[in-house]
């Protein structure tokens, strides 16, 4: 950190050069004359050359394989499915209790709760079958990913 006021208001325009040309010469007559200034402009100088000198890089192909296939990945996916299905379930349950409670009185809510129910335990069995046949018949089902 320098000691001299100037630095800190001055030595970034300085260095990224977005100074006019009478600017930066009035600039570097001072760092001439205060070595606080050309302590700290030499060192902002080179870490603004290794700053440029950085790259960012694309992710390759090879990385995008290795996430798809990472563990953490797939873990997160299917965890996120059955904690999803579960809180699902819990709201049917509880719709469908709700449902026998008032049985004795036929509504608009009753009758979309139990089509609701009804898609839902649909769809439940129709996907458990899809996942079992798929597996059964996946050619593929031995081949290390």
């Amino acid at each position: 950190m320098t000691d001299c006021p100037r630095f800190e208001g001055e030595g970034m325009k300085y260095i990224d050069g977005e100074m006019s040309a009478v600017e930066r010469a009035e600039f570097e007559r001072h760092c001439a004359g205060c070595a606080s200034c050309r302590r700290e402009l030499d060192s902002f100088t080179r870490l603004d050359a290794l700053a440029g000198r950085v790259k960012m890089v694309d992710p390759t192909d090879a990385f995008w394989e290795r996430y798809w296939r990472s563990v953490y990945r797939r873990v997160e996916r299917k965890t996120a499915w059955v904690l999803m299905l579960a809180g699902a379930l819990m709201i049917a349950v509880y719709a469908l209790r709700q449902l026998f409670e008032s049985f004795h009185r036929v509504t608009f809510e009753t009758i979309a709760v139990l089509l609701f129910a009804a898609g839902f335990v649909l769809l439940l069995v129709s996907l458990i079958r899809e996942r079992c046949h798929q597996y059964k018949n996946d050619p593929y089902k031995d081949v290390k990913r």
